[in-house]
Parts: C-alpha cells; structure tokens; sequence
C-alpha cells in the first residue's frame, strides 16, 4: 500500500504540512514529526506510522531542496576503514577501534607500517592484517612504546 494522497489525510496531518509550507525554516523530517505529533494530539488523536509516513513523502515531493531528512547511517564500502574510536586524536595505536565492510568493528593490535596493520576481530578473536592503506602523505610510523625510566 502506497502513501495515502493528501486529500484522504487526517485534518491534523494536512495542518503540519501547510505550516511546513508557510515557513521554509520548519522543513525538516523532526519538525514535522513534532507538528503532526502535537497536532493529533490537540485533536484527541494518535499518529499512526502510515499517516506519519504519507506525510514525510507529500513533504519529500512538495518541498524539494528545502525539506531536509535526518542522514542515514550508510555502510561502509568495501575497502573502506572507518576510524570507531581513537584514544588520542590524529593518532591510530594498538587498542583503537576500526571498522571495515567485511570484518565489522575491531581492536587494532599493531601497526606494521604507514600502509598496514594488524587487527583482532573481537568476537572470533582472529588476527587479520589489512594492507594497502592510505592514511595521506604525512602519515608516519612512530615508535609509541614508554621508554623505561632511568634509575
């Protein structure tokens, strides 16, 4: 079933929309979800999802390039390293987190070289390598092991 036309919406949910219209600053996915929200509310009503979603696609096709959606979380491509947590910033250490497209989020165990390193995989605990990394040209292997402490 497809979203409901505008005509066959409740009163409520055709109100949020018209207030979209009048004022460019509100055209946004969370400011209509509050509107409709708060509308239905003051008529004694509840919003279902199929109202609340024929709504967000009348305002997709009605506001084009003023209405904004919140950003989807897109995977991650393949070859692709995203950086999940850094201990110190600008620098990738053993114990940071990683995430690729086949092996999911891991705990990187050690830098081999500007290019590569070597993660663990949490849930199997499997050491892979990943090669062939770019991290720029100011990228750097540094030796970030403590020094012992002179007696």
């Amino acid at each position: 079933m497809g979203p409901t036309p505008y005509q066959y919406l409740p009163l409520w949910a055709k109100v949020a929309i018209e207030r979209l219209d009048a004022d460019a600053q509100l055209r946004s996915e969370a400011m209509l979800d509050e509107l409709i929200a708060s509308y239905a509310r003051s008529y004694g009503d509840s919003v279902d999802e199929h109202t609340r979603e024929s709504a967000r696609h009348i305002c997709r096709r009605r506001f084009v390039g003023s209405y904004t959606e919140p950003a989807l979380l897109e995977p991650v491509p393949p070859g692709t390293l995203r950086l999940v947590r850094l201990a110190r910033e600008g620098a990738l250490s053993p114990g940071d987190r990683v995430a690729t497209q086949r092996l999911g989020e891991c705990e990187v165990t050690r830098l081999h070289s500007p290019h590569a390193i070597e993660v663990r995989d949490p849930s199997t605990g499997r050491h892979y390598l990943i090669s062939g990394l770019d991290f720029g040209p100011d990228a750097r292997l540094v030796n970030a092991a403590p020094r012992p402490a002179k007696a």
